[in-house]
């Protein structure tokens, strides 16, 4: 009898810790990925291969029809890189494309590496998360 109240006792401290621990996760902003940083801070987890299609706003429709990628994000912390994994017209294969930091809030900084005046640089540029982490859409240059 004694054992199997010991071990009751210990499947309901193992389940109780365990719901503590996947909680955190799962609260904050409703993103289906997330991680904890070691501070305890929830942000998204972007790692893995991404859909990315470019469209472009009326003013810059001289660029040409959208086109679309797919980019291997790979996330350490909350720091984060994406490279391109096909050839398109703007970007090559193994192309870094974008890299950034995640907050708790979503995107604290993120930067697109493309051309501006004639020369490939790096650019800050706003991006929103969809309310599941699921969707990003580039919003505008920060300028």
């Amino acid at each position: 009898m004694k054992k199997i109240i010991m071990a009751s006792a210990i499947i309901f401290i193992v389940s109780v810790v365990f719901t503590s621990m996947v909680y955190p996760q799962m609260e904050g902003k409703g993103w289906e990925k997330t991680v904890m940083l070691p501070s305890g801070e929830v942000i998204l987890n972007m790692s893995g291969k991404w859909d990315v299609l470019h469209e472009f706003q009326k003013k810059l429709e001289w660029l040409g029809e959208p086109s679309s990628n797919i980019v291997l994000i790979t996330q350490e912390g909350n720091t984060f890189s994406g490279v391109s994994q096909i050839d398109t017209k703007w970007y090559p294969k193994g192309t870094e494309m974008y890299k950034g930091e995640l907050d708790k809030d979503g995107f604290k900084e993120v930067q697109v590496y493309t051309m501006e005046n004639w020369q490939k640089k790096w650019v800050p540029v706003t991006w929103e998360i969809s309310e599941h982490g699921n969707k990003i859409v580039f919003v505008d240059r920060d300028r």
